[in-house]
């Protein structure tokens, strides 16, 4: 057992087994349970000005893992919520042109502002249909027509049906109609404010997990531009709701790119920044749920955590991090864990070191993860750093660049975002604002600060350095203390580093190829009995290709379905982490079957065979990939209800869409899997 703590602190009896029972909770927020308990919840400013009705706050806007969902799920328990988890960012690209898109005071955006406002007022309006006394059938005359768009579409098929009906009519240069649309959205806004006044408080709209759908494309981007103006417009004249908006900060660097109004946002916007206090406190308020007498707030790490070589261990982690609350409570996770195996009553140097092995590898790849639609195929640039030193000269990093520059796979992969970036001064500003490293000065190494807002990086000069953030060192293998002064010129960038992580049996060219093809194959794919041969071999390349990281040993699971052969998919389940893990501790599911449905319409058949397959050997989850929409989810919830009542099972059903995020997200090198969690948490909440 490790060395106690110097500081002291008062005495209390603590269990042996006090670290067998720390539930820290889940990292990702929309899963962690103990996020909502008593006493748990940090109040951090963006949580107050996400609570307070009276401040102008739309936007809220940080890194992965800086609490975005935690808000929104926080806020969720406490008020009268309309949720919005839009998907239109991968399906509106056939309708838009994005160079038409760019000033916001023109008719194109002033159009789709207005599309996607409607939008939301009608969402509130069915929500509170459904769960108020509100009633739609007392909409006035002239507003009648919005009922079919309010019970028949959701969010999603509601803004792009108006969006298609709205470009038509530009497109014909019918401003007749134009008008009448702009005007539409101004009369929904006054019958709302009317109608629903006499409500004690605003009714929140919460538009949270843009990025399950992101595909990164500029038509994407001008959408969000166009949505981002839409909430401002329904907070500062609806009456009746406040759109509260979760944002990554990448991704709102691509608005703030090329919104010419951005001025008109910006004061909206509140960064999610912690100080170390609440850092601190975060993990201390889960660490008191598993003490039986509860220690003084701000006491319980001391004893439970080591010092480090005689650094208080509460600074190493929270610099180890980057201050990150995620990071945090997964690295004393991993941590903690590590004590308990060895039998420790406390965590000591020696559970911290093998922590921060599993934790660099990690966060390098969701370094590169989060980038990538910023950065395609990040993780090839950052993979060339292994095994080269941890500080390097401006002239070292001036030869790094010229090495990467002819890099064949970087050439490819990493051309259309790498040569804006061929001077060391920018070179050094990118990996500095992602937070990869920090620049040396005489008064030490500054690193990027947490919040959206954070400083601009400080000025390079030649005698200064670059550091690579400890919290990556590992992952690399880099010579710590080593300062790189220059490169050789014969001597190659590493091409096989940890972040290469593709199917084996191909190369990066192969994988990439093999995705663009799939994405092809599927286009063309025809529904019904002529392309179902083709379908399950769409979907078998889809698992093997976008999920070979969790299912492997991928076979056709052969059947007879009225003389013809049906060929369907399982795959062994072996996660480690993340969503295949949840669905293996939650419905057994070691193995899991993958139904392929190449028709627009399922029947109550296909579900009664997904409940025959569902059994203690193999699990009970079964996925159902079909040609249909997504908007015919709610006719299933039926069978979906019965499935999750007498079999204790799930039936998560995909379709195209789905189908082409996954493929889309790999090509570009993200790995995460956002949007497979929320098919998944869609399905939850249906048969709630």
């Amino acid at each position: 057992m490790g060395k106690k703590q110097s500081n002291s602190i008062p005495q209390l009896h603590v269990p042996k087994d006090i670290l067998q029972r720390i539930r820290l909770g889940q990292t990702f927020a929309e899963y962690d349970k103990v996020l909502l308990k008593q006493g748990v919840i940090v109040k951090t400013p963006a949580l107050t000005a996400a609570e307070d009705e009276s401040r102008s706050k739309c936007f809220f806007v940080g890194r992965r893992g800086t609490g975005k969902t935690a808000i929104a799920r926080f806020l969720s328990t406490k008020n009268r919520i309309v949720e919005i988890h839009p998907e239109i960012f991968a399906t509106v690209g056939t309708l838009l042109d994005p160079a038409k898109l760019r000033d916001t005071r023109q008719s194109p955006v002033r159009a789709l502002v207005a599309c996607l406002r409607r939008a939301l007022i009608c969402e509130v309006l069915g929500v509170l249909a459904k769960t108020t006394q509100f009633r739609l059938d007392r909409l006035p005359i002239q507003l009648r027509s919005e009922r079919t768009l309010i019970e028949n579409y959701n969010f999603d098929t509601r803004a792009f049906f108006l969006i298609s009906e709205a470009f038509k009519s530009l497109d014909q240069e019918n401003q007749q109609d134009y008008l009448k649309m702009i005007s539409r959205a101004k009369e929904l806004t006054r019958y709302a404010n009317a109608e629903l006044s006499s409500f004690s408080s605003r009714i929140l709209v919460i538009i949270d997990r843009i990025d399950d759908s992101w595909d990164g494309t500029d038509t994407a981007v001008v959408l969000l531009m166009a949505l981002m103006h839409s909430c401002l417009d329904l907070a500062t004249s609806g009456e009746f709701c406040r759109p509260l908006l979760f944002v990554r900060e990448n991704v709102l660097d691509r608005v703030r790119e090329i919104d010419t109004e951005f001025s008109r946002l910006q004061p909206c916007v509140e960064s999610l920044e912690w100080t170390e206090e609440q850092l601190v406190e975060m993990i201390e308020r889960r660490l008191l749920l598993a003490f039986p007498t509860k220690p003084p707030v701000g006491s319980a790490w001391n004893y439970l955590f080591d010092d480090v070589n005689s650094t208080s261990s509460r600074t190493m982690v929270l610099s180890y991090c980057q201050k990150r609350p995620r990071d945090i409570l997964r690295f004393c996770t991993t941590a903690v864990d590590a004590a308990v195996s060895r039998r420790h009553e406390r965590v000591t140097a020696e559970d911290f070191k093998d922590a921060k092995r599993q934790f660099s590898v990690s966060s390098l790849k969701d370094l590169a993860d989060e980038y990538c639609e910023n950065f395609s195929q990040l993780h090839l640039v950052l993979g060339r750093f292994h095994g080269l030193a941890s500080e390097f000269t401006v002239t070292a990093v001036g030869m790094f660049i010229k090495k990467l520059i002819v890099d064949p796979d970087i050439k490819r992969y990493c051309s259309e975002w790498i040569y804006r970036f061929t001077t060391p001064a920018l070179f050094i500003e990118l990996l500095w604002s992602i937070g990869f490293w920090g620049i040396r000065k005489q008064s030490g190494v500054d690193f990027r600060g947490l919040g959206a807002l954070a400083s601009a990086p400080p000025a390079i000069g030649n005698s200064d350095h670059v550091v690579v953030h400890p919290t990556f060192h590992d992952a690399l293998d880099l010579q710590d203390g080593l300062v790189l002064g220059e490169l050789d010129e014969d001597k190659a960038l590493q091409t096989e580093g940890l972040l290469q992580d593709i199917p084996d049996a191909l190369k990066l060219d192969e994988y990439i190829d093999a995705l663009e093809s799939v994405i092809i194959r599927l286009d063309a794919c025809v529904a019904g009995t002529e392309g179902a041969k083709e379908f399950e071999s769409i979907v078998g390349d889809v698992i093997r290709l976008c999920f070979f990281r969790s299912l492997l040993n991928v076979q056709p699971h052969v059947r007879d379905y009225e003389g013809r052969v049906i060929r369907d998919w399982i795959a062994a389940n072996r996660a480690e982490g993340g969503f295949w893990e949840l669905i293996r501790s939650q419905y057994g599911a070691n193995q899991t079957i993958w139904e392929c449905k190449n028709y627009t319409q399922l029947k109550a058949d296909d579900f009664h065979q997904a409940a025959y397959y569902m059994n203690a050997q193999i699990g009970r989850f079964i996925v159902i990939c079909f040609r249909g929409d997504r908007d015919q989810l709610e006719s299933y919830s039926p069978h979906l209800r019965r499935i999750a009542t007498e079999k204790h099972g799930m039936v998560l059903i995909l379709n195209d869409q789905d189908l082409k995020t996954f493929l889309r997200q790999a090509i570009r090198g993200k790995v995460k899997e956002d949007h497979i969690y929320e098919r998944y948490d869609t399905v939850v909440r249906l048969i709630s």
